[in-house]
């Protein structure tokens, strides 16, 4: 069978889908990945076939509203900035996946690549099934993924997390529904989409989804119909192929174990600040330190041997081999941290990085989170301090290991999907 995959985004919602592809090319399917230009010599890298997605992620998070977006705290705002960003590149984002699924016998679509398959699921007459790395399924037992799960208790908390999730699907309707629709017309002459079009089935949970997440990290609500599959991480394996430089290797194996410091591909507006107030807490702590740059968020030179700064390093490689990661709360450096055992510190910038944060605190492997308006050096500093200190938490984050180990995130998906394929058959 051919099976599509469209996601959109960053590194982080792109290396899943490679690892959710090798799983269903093994399983003798055919697979291609629809993302942007920006990822295609690291999908075809690992014998993926590749089909372009418009957009440079990279470009669109380092401009303004980029820049905004990522540390934006109110939900609606995020929402409309997301909007701003994506709209000129809506219409060429609808034609390609159009392009891509031509042929498909399934088109498996991320979150947000979801409402932009709709069409092609139409056009070429395919099952369309969500396969997300965020919880898009109203429940009442957590707000929707752009907000921070409350820990206060109160009368109604549970209409207050349902009426959230809708309140978002009625956002993303309102300000997206209007191009969308025109482009359907302009692009293939099909009738506007309405909102239970778009959102209707999800909330009802008549059709299948699949979550590329862990129950041990978000615990399985009980009003998920059995429909929704929660399949465990879908990691991708790079250690058994990459080398490390020589600098981090010895870096790594002639000292005590460093702190990772990394934001991923989030890009800051005080990106020199951010490097100040990160090799500060290092210093402070009196530990020593790797600091990954990321695209665009921290710059600079080591002021100290007892810092190495590196541009990126596989997380399945470099996470077993440090004390303790702080990041901005990406689910796969939250997972892959959780694989390799080691505490977490959680730095949340925007979308769905609060709820992850959130998370790692209720189970333990980290302090509450520390978002980056509330980030400088004192706060990190004790943070590094008391967390390394507490050895509950470091049990803790051992044990959550093995659990996170044992699952077959990749298996149980591409069963799931098999499931789909071959329902009647």
């Amino acid at each position: 069978m051919r099976i599509v995959i469209a996601t959109i985004g960053t590194r982080g919602d792109v290396q899943p889908y490679v690892a959710l592809a090798q799983g269903l090319i093994a399983a003798h399917h055919r697979v291609t990945l629809c993302t942007h230009r920006t990822f295609q010599p690291f999908v075809e890298a690992h014998n993926v076939e590749f089909a372009p997605l418009a957009g440079d992620i990279r470009s669109l998070l380092a401009s303004d509203v980029g820049r905004r977006l990522l540390v934006e705290r109110n939900p609606l705002a995020a929402v409309r900035k997301l909007h701003s960003l994506a709209a000129p590149l809506l219409r060429q984002v609808m034609a390609d996946i159009i392009d891509a699924a031509d042929g498909a016998d399934l088109i498996l679509a991320s979150t947000l690549a979801y409402p932009n398959a709709i069409t092609a699921s139409q056009v070429h007459r395919v099952a369309l099934v969500l396969a997300g790395l965020q919880p898009f399924t109203p429940t009442v037992d957590f707000p929707c993924a752009l907000l921070p799960p409350l820990r206060r208790r109160f009368p109604g908390r549970g209409l207050y997390h349902r009426f959230t999730h809708h309140a978002a699907f009625r956002l993303l309707q309102l300000t997206s529904a209007r191009l969308a629709n025109r482009f359907r017309r302009e692009l293939v002459g099909l009738p506007a989409l309405r909102y239970a079009d778009v959102f209707g089935d999800l909330i009802a949970q008549r059709t299948p989804v699949i979550y590329g997440f862990s129950e041990h990290l978000l615990p399985r609500p009980a009003d998920y119909a059995p429909t929704i599959k929660i399949t465990g991480f879908w990691f991708l394996d790079q250690e058994q192929t990459w080398r490390p430089s020589e600098e981090l290797q010895d870096f790594i194996t002639k000292g005590e174990a460093p702190i990772y410091i990394g934001f991923g591909s989030m890009a800051d507006r005080n990106p020199e600040q951010l490097m100040q107030i990160a090799i500060a807490a290092l210093m402070r702590s009196g530990r020593r330190g790797i600091l990954a740059t990321g695209w665009e968020g921290m710059r600079g030179r080591s002021p100290s041997n007892s810092i190495l700064m590196i541009d990126g390093a596989p997380h399945d490689w470099l996470f077993p081999r440090v004390a303790m990661v702080v990041h901005h709360g990406g689910v796969g450096t939250v997972a892959a941290a959780l694989r390799a055992g080691v505490p977490q510190i959680v730095t949340p910038f925007s979308v769905d990085q609060p709820l992850w944060a959130e998370m790692v605190f209720r189970r333990g492997v980290g302090p509450k989170p520390l978002s980056r308006q509330q980030l400088n050096v004192a706060r990190l500093t004790e943070a590094i301090t008391t967390t390394l200190a507490d050895s509950q938490v470091r049990a803790t984050a051992r044990c959550l290991a093995g659990a996170v180990q044992a699952e077959d995130g990749v298996g149980r998906a591409v069963d799931a999907v098999n499931r789909i394929l071959f329902a009647g058959h």
